[in-house]
């Protein structure tokens, strides 16, 4: 991608073609999510409201990996519709570039609070205690701060405010990280046979997403082979789409241990407590 005396830059081809790729791969991923949520919150319904289909439909079509689905979509098209974008283009690709990773960070979250939750239905009904359900909520607040600094910063050119808002994060997901492995150790005596299975294969996920964490820390203070608008196209499928799809599908699959699209048998909600 070259910029030019106009602020205006060409959108290679082979960036192009990896665009509508990635409008293919995540609508096919929001569809799949969107079935899965579905049922899963029709099964198991673990809000406090009274369960009712169109309740589902916004849960499961608004689900995390959903909101990411629609996010890449977004940029995906921007970038098909608009072979010569000028800078205010080039800004709101990046940022839907970077917001990207809080999705799959809160998804991380809520699948591990699925976890404590797994084989029972309705509100509440958590094996985890009240200081770990508070950990698994708060995390989320940091990553989504941090990453909006660093957008901040980058849009505004405050290099120490980039600086600032990366630090808190790597510092945030390193947390994510050892409170898997955590979760794994302490509580596999506690957790049902689906909640650690579940918890162990968020810890899959860990690899992935730390080398698309890397990709995105590149992005912001690396060589310019590695920024997502005019870098290496191989190292933005393999250190980027890549390692989403993979993160995408290994947390579906976790959600899916910790619960399964058949009907539970002999769990007891609130309401029948």
């Amino acid at each position: 991608m070259s910029h030019d005396d106009t602020n205006t830059a060409f959108i290679s081809p082979g960036k192009k073609y990896i665009a509508m790729v990635e409008v293919v791969i995540f609508s096919v991923i929001q569809l799949a999510q969107f079935i899965m949520r579905y049922n899963q919150e029709w099964l198991y319904w673990h809000h406090r409201q009274r369960k009712r289909p169109a309740r589902c439909f916004f849960y499961s079509w608004w689900g995390l990996l959903g909101l990411l689905a629609q996010i890449r979509i977004a940029g995906s098209a921007m970038v098909i519709s608009n072979p010569s974008p000028n800078q205010p283009m080039l800004i709101a690709e990046s940022v839907l570039e970077s917001i990207g990773l809080s999705p799959l960070l809160f998804e991380v979250s809520l699948v591990l609070l699925r976890s404590g939750q797994a084989g029972r239905t309705g509100p509440g009904n958590s094996r985890y205690p009240k200081h770990i359900r508070f950990l698994l909520h708060f995390f989320r607040f940091p990553v989504i701060l941090s990453l909006d600094v660093v957008v901040v910063g980058e849009c505004t050119g405050i290099r120490d405010c980039m600086y600032a808002g990366a630090a808190v994060f790597v510092a945030t997901f390193w947390f994510v990280c050892g409170l898997v492995m955590w979760l794994a150790v302490v509580y596999r005596s506690i957790l049902s046979a689906a909640g650690l299975s579940c918890v162990l294969i968020v810890m899959g996920a860990l690899p992935f997403l730390m080398v698309r964490v890397a990709f995105f820390l590149l992005g912001e203070f690396g060589p310019q082979k590695f920024s997502p608008m005019d870098g290496s196209e191989g190292i933005m499928v393999g250190m980027g789409l890549v390692m989403e799809v993979f993160v995408v599908i290994i947390l579906l699959l976790a959600r899916a241990v910790a619960e399964p699209f058949w009907p539970v048998t002999q769990a007891r909600t609130d309401s029948e407590a």
